[in-house]
């Protein structure tokens, strides 16, 4: 199963906050750079607008449904 972290950016180098990472690990790195203005989502009113925002926050604790059974659910399983 996939685990979500933050991470932070010291002297060019990603630095997980708070877990501690096998040596070796592969992860996948998605930047956000807190720009509004480049959201996609800017034509959305501004309750859905938060509530992507929660569902973002939920995510990024770990919090959420896991895809394996999204998918299950998605393909009548």
């Amino acid at each position: 199963m996939p685990t979500v972290f933050s991470a932070t950016v010291k002297g060019g180098v990603i630095v997980a906050d708070d877990i501690d990472l096998p040596e070796g690990a592969t992860v996948t790195v998605v930047l956000d750079d807190g720009a509004a203005n480049d959201r996609a989502d800017d034509d959305l009113p501004p309750e859905q607008l938060a509530e992507l925002d929660a569902a973002i926050a939920e995510a990024d604790h770990g919090e959420g449904v896991p895809w394996a059974t999204v998918r299950a659910e998605l393909l009548g399983g």
